[in-house]
Parts: structure tokens; C-alpha cells; sequence
């Protein structure tokens, strides 16, 4: 009985499947921006009780407020693997990256977003985002 050849490279699973990294990445994605949500609240209320520097405590949270809506959001649509959730979530870790250079650099909160990047760009991950 002649067997039936099965592929070996190239192949790819359906496009509806979520990987498991993918997976990952979205849930990581929610609990990170759980935390600065957290983070960008108790900066502002920190803020409140400042003298001198409440409008610097109340700027750094209001925006890292905001980042942790996107980063939310963003990991929502890893996890639900939506197309417009792949360039958002490059955009975002491409801020990361920028933030842990400027102002003192820092390699350590680099090499996640790095990481992120890389793996979302594969040609298996990226082409199931479209």
C-alpha cells in the first residue's frame, strides 16, 4: 500500500489557529497592561500629594495610563488574533524599546520588546494576522 507523503517544510497550520506563543504574548500583553493602568493611577494620585513636582508625577502617569489602555487593548487582539492588533502591538514595543533608551539606557527593558518584535515578524506569525 503506497503512503500518502506528508509535507516537511512550508507547511503552515490554518490561518484561524492561534499559536501558542501568540497565546502567550496576549495574555502577557493584558496583564502588563493591567499593571501600568495600576501604575499610571497610582502615579496621578501620587501626584496629588507632590509639592514641586505634581505636574511631572501627574504627566508621567496620565501617559503611562494611556499605554497601559493600549497595551490592554492591544493584548485583547493578540489574543483574539485581529489584523490591526499586530501592527499596534510592533508600534508599542518599538516605544518600549525607545523608552528604555532615552533617558538612561537600559538593555535589560529592551530585550522583550526585542524579543516580541522578532517573533511577531516570523512569516508563519505575521501572515496569520492578515
Amino acid at each position: 500500500m503506497a503512503e500518502i507523503p506528508t509535507p516537511t517544510t512550508g507547511y503552515s497550520a490554518p490561518s484561524g489557529d492561534r499559536p501558542l506563543g501568540v497565546t502567550i504574548l496576549g495574555i502577557l500583553q493584558i496583564l502588563g497592561g493591567i499593571l501600568s493602568i495600576v501604575a499610571g493611577f497610582g502615579l496621578i494620585a501620587l501626584a496629588a500629594l507632590m509639592t514641586g513636582f505634581e505636574l511631572l508625577f501627574m504627566a508621567i502617569g496620565a501617559v503611562t495610563l494611556v499605554l497601559g489602555i493600549v497595551g490592554l487593548i492591544v493584548g485583547w487582539g493578540l489574543y483574539t488574533m485581529k489584523s490591526w492588533a499586530w501592527m499596534i502591538a510592533i508600534i508599542l514595543n518599538i516605544i518600549n524599546i525607545i523608552l528604555a533608551i532615552y533617558p538612561s539606557f537600559n538593555i535589560m527593558s529592551m530585550i522583550i520588546p526585542i524579543i516580541i518584535i522578532l517573533y511577531l515578524n516570523q512569516a508563519d506569525i505575521k501572515s496569520r494576522f492578515r
